[in-house]
């Protein structure tokens, strides 16, 4: 049984809440490929769910509602231009004198994927300009270029690279973003991935290595004073294996072991120069082909160079339930605990444990319902701060043509923080479109 995925949204196009990159989970591998020639052809038979055709809604095959692309040589051409209008009644998340605003967002991509006979190298690029109609000073444009790539150099293994350049910002409304930044905060993000995989029989894996930057602009404060974010910027790098047994079809051990070196200029009085560890192990199981299951536990450690933070010892789990209750709903449940290593204004990352679940509905073969809830607590890593919130969503997506989605979005969190500036009550509702040929 492949390894379960998180709870994911039915579609992408629907912007709601911006969530901070995570820590790495058992399923994130930086965007490699890890799938082999020989572990696709086996998993055709040698998985339950696949034998009798049990599929999750967001794995659905809809052909009938894809785009069909443009042939240039090798390569399929899929240019998408996604627009959608957004209500927000607390556009800068806080409590204290709320602004609410009408956004417009506008997400051209272009991706160039490879229809080569064996080997994979796939490119994208892409951005998202904001507009505010009223706070025009959080206006801001995103663009970035990422490039795939897997060499399938035998039936049995894989080595493969990613690589990522992006122009980001960091909305007001960020958990890290300083409070008192009159403008999004710009971030160039780098990040360079290579890993090795031999996935032939029961027992397989994956050994990989990576570097990650992420570069924060200065800004300016209410007052119009230069705000520097020299301090936030963020060196990384890490190496992570993972490692999988088949026992039976449905029945696997996995695991992960994954160190990490982190540089932190600071901002002369405090740093977060440091090393961290982690290893996490468990079982991925199916009940039935309709009911699959992922429990793991383990350990992480962070342990930081300047005498006066104190380290970080954490427990880490990974829980998953997948419910395929029908063929045209599925119902997801997911409990974490896991390290967040970006740094804040103020801090050092975050220990960050969850709940969560999901519905995904099939109303009609072209016609979608997402229902979904979250019970988040965040202890930040250097300062007292802790954060517990709770949010709910709910969105529809519309497969109207092989060239056009619409949809259709509500979220609404709160937050109760230690520090009472970081309390919030938010609402967002989202309507969108997406061109696709």
């Amino acid at each position: 049984m492949p390894m379960l995925a998180g709870a994911t949204a039915a579609s992408a196009a629907i912007h709601l809440l911006p969530e901070p990159a995570r820590a790495l989970d058992l399923d994130s591998d930086g965007g490699l490929i890890t799938e082999t020639v020989a572990s696709r052809d086996r998993l055709r038979t040698y998985d339950n769910s696949k034998k009798y055709g049990a599929e999750r809604i967001a794995d659905r095959d809809r052909k009938e509602s894809q785009p069909d692309g443009i042939r240039a040589g090798n390569y399929m051409i899929f240019p998408t231009i996604g627009t959608a209008v957004v209500y927000d009644d607390n556009i800068f998340a806080t409590n204290q004198d709320k602004v609410s605003d009408f956004r417009t967002e506008l997400a051209p991509r272009l991706r160039f994927q490879s229809q080569l006979p064996r080997h994979v190298l796939d490119l994208s690029l892409g951005g998202k300009i904001v507009n505010y109609l009223a706070a025009t000073d959080q206006d801001y444009a995103n663009v970035n270029a990422n490039v795939d790539g897997a060499l399938h150099f035998d039936h049995a293994h894989t080595l493969s690279v990613n690589a990522l350049a992006a122009l980001e910002h960091e909305e007001r409304n960020d958990v890290e973003s300083p409070r008192d930044a009159r403008e999004p905060v710009a971030i160039r993000h780098t990040r360079v991935i290579s890993g090795f995989t031999r996935d032939v029989g029961r027992l397989y894996g994956t050994v990989s290595a990576g570097f990650e930057q992420w570069d924060y602009d200065d800004t300016i404060s209410g007052s119009g004073a230069k705000l520097d974010q020299d301090s936030r910027d963020l060196d990384m790098l890490s190496t992570q294996l993972k490692l999988g047994y088949r026992f039976s079809p449905g029945y696997e051990l996995v695991g992960r072991i994954r160190a990490l070196r982190q540089w932190n200029r600071g901002d002369g009085t405090t740093d977060y120069d440091g090393i961290g560890y982690e290893a996490i192990a468990g079982v991925a199981f199916e009940t039935n082909p309709i009911l699959r299951w992922r429990l793991l536990g383990g350990y992480g450690i962070r342990e930081y160079e300047q005498a006066s933070i104190d380290s970080i010892a954490s427990s880490l789990i990974e829980g998953n339930v997948q419910w395929l209750a029908t063929q045209r709903m599925t119902i997801t449940g997911t409990v974490s605990r896991a390290i967040d290593d970006r740094i804040g204004s103020e801090t050092g990352g975050r220990v960050e444990s969850l709940v969560r679940a999901q519905l995904d509905y099939e109303l009609y073969h072209n016609l979608v319902l997402t229902l979904g809830g979250e019970v988040k607590a965040a202890d930040f890593i250097g300062v007292s701060r802790e954060d517990r919130s709770w949010s709910a969503k709910i969105g529809l997506d519309y497969y109207h043509t092989k060239n056009w989605l619409f949809t259709f979005g509500y979220e609404h969190l709160s937050r109760d923080s230690s520090d009472d500036e970081f309390d919030v009550t938010r609402n967002r509702f989202t309507i969108g479109a997406k061109l696709r040929f």
